[in-house]
């Protein structure tokens, strides 16, 4: 197999992990390089030489294609289920944007991302909606305070009461901290690369026109070097102008300089509530952090397991091209 066949596959076989069809343009976009160690660059494919290769003899045993979705072989129903979690996540962010806009008022938060299943549209029935929030400099602990005592006033964070669109805020990040290369679990952590990669902004105090927000752009710049050596085609995904938020609160900015001063009392009572599986999980590696400028809460984080299963669909996904 030439190199673009390589990386298609792979690209394929990863999404087909989560039941996944892949359009032209998304294959483009996520080409994804594994064996990053290994030396040469990649070559800057364009869509036609992608569309040309996926029909190529090294591909043609192992992928096919319908309604304008490729798939692995043997995989047809899968368009189905893209197609039936692409009705479900259009209803979780039509929920999602209620809530941003409130989240969005809340004091230090610059921008608020989609991630996880709802950020590329391939929710089940039970996801959560998952969000990840950008705050102003040393803000990490206030937004996350606030945003859980409204998460909790509603009953929306995950574990009160029933088990559909519940929000879940797992990752803080403050606009000092935005590079997130070092959250790798280790360099074949293709897992969070694709995470990182489809973060999908909702709201952003500083709009600037075009693909989205400032402070996406600013995140989108920051991780861009590290990201392009496993998905060397990637970009900043185009925000749908019915999926923006945007404003700026005069009042919050001020009630910043009042409550920064005593970012310690943040601090001390949420570290004081923070459940058992946290606090041993704390900065260990990298599924739970606990820094200044960065929290991160993934108690059940499934990286080394979807890691596992990409390898045994790999290989026999090249067993079937050269059988």
């Amino acid at each position: 197999m030439n190199q673009l066949e390589q990386l298609i596959l792979s690209t394929l076989v990863y999404y087909d992990i989560f039941d996944y069809p892949l359009t032209l343009v998304e294959i483009h976009r996520l080409l994804l390089r594994v064996k990053i160690q290994e030396s040469g660059e990649i070559q800057d494919y364009d869509l036609c030489g992608i569309k040309d290769t996926l029909s190529s003899r090294g591909l043609r045993s192992s992928i096919r294609t319908r309604q304008g979705f490729f798939f692995l072989k043997g995989r047809d129903r899968i368009v189905k289920t893209r197609l039936t979690r692409y009705v479900l996540a259009k209803k979780k962010y039509d929920k999602a944007q209620k809530i941003v806009r409130i989240l969005s008022h809340v004091p230090f938060t610059r921008a608020i991302l989609a991630c996880n299943s709802i950020a590329y549209n391939n929710t089940k029935e039970i996801s959560d909606i998952d969000l990840v929030i950008i705050t102003k400099r040393g803000g990490v602990w206030w937004a996350r305070l606030f945003s859980l005592l409204l998460l909790s006033a509603f009953h929306l964070r995950p574990g009160q009461g029933g088990n559909k669109n519940k929000i879940c805020l797992s990752v803080f990040i403050d606009e000092d901290n935005l590079n997130l290369s070092d959250l790798k679990m280790s360099p074949s952590d293709i897992d969070f690369v694709n995470w990182v990669a489809n973060f999908y902004p909702l709201y952003d105090s500083h709009f600037v026109g075009g693909l989205a927000g400032g402070y996406y752009r600013k995140f989108w710049q920051e991780n861009n070097v590290w990201l392009k050596k496993y998905l060397p085609h990637a970009e900043g995904v185009i925000q749908h102008t019915t999926r923006q938020i945007r404003h700026t609160s005069f009042a919050k900015i001020i009630f910043e300089y009042i409550l920064l001063p005593f970012t310690f009392l943040a601090r001390n009572v949420q570290q004081q509530y923070f459940p058992h599986a946290i606090r041993e999980l704390a900065n260990q590696d990298t599924r739970v952090r606990v820094e200044e400028g960065l929290l991160k809460f993934h108690v059940n984080d499934r990286r080394l397991q979807h890691l596992e299963e990409f390898v045994k669909r790999y290989e026999n996904a090249i067993k079937a091209t050269s059988s």
